[in-house]
């Protein structure tokens, strides 16, 4: 879903600058991706994250759609918001599976601080 958020904001804007950041993070959430899924292979456990008391995924992908779809932000806004969300998502994640998987719990601290890194940068609009 953010990954293909980024996609289509970056198809949408002209200037060079904005354009590279979306892609830049387009890129980074497909990484993500496969990185959690390296992790999920790799250890004993199965990360089922529907199961994770309290984490309400089902609410999360909707706050996501409804930002995504929402028509009175900007792109820029809209992403800000978004990584936000996730932010939250990986902190809390990150702080049920660390006894579960020391590796799972680490990369999802490093998404967080990933998330949180990327929102100041979208809330001050910084480009690349």
């Amino acid at each position: 879903m953010m990954a293909e958020f980024y996609r289509s904001s970056a198809e949408k804007i002209e200037s060079t600058g904005p354009k590279s950041l979306f892609l830049e993070y387009e890129a980074a959430s497909r990484r993500r991706i496969d990185s959690l899924d390296k992790v999920r292979r790799g250890t004993i456990i199965e990360m089922a994250l529907e199961t994770i008391a309290g984490l309400e995924l089902d609410e999360v992908k909707l706050r996501i759609g409804r930002t995504i779809e929402s028509k009175g932000e900007g792109d820029r806004d809209k992403a800000a918001v978004l990584e936000g969300i996730m932010q939250s998502v990986y902190g809390k994640t990150s702080e049920r599976l660390q006894y579960v998987s020391a590796e799972a719990g680490e990369l999802l601290r490093r998404f967080q601080l990933e998330s949180l890194r990327r929102r100041e940068r979208l809330a001050a609009g910084t480009e690349p």
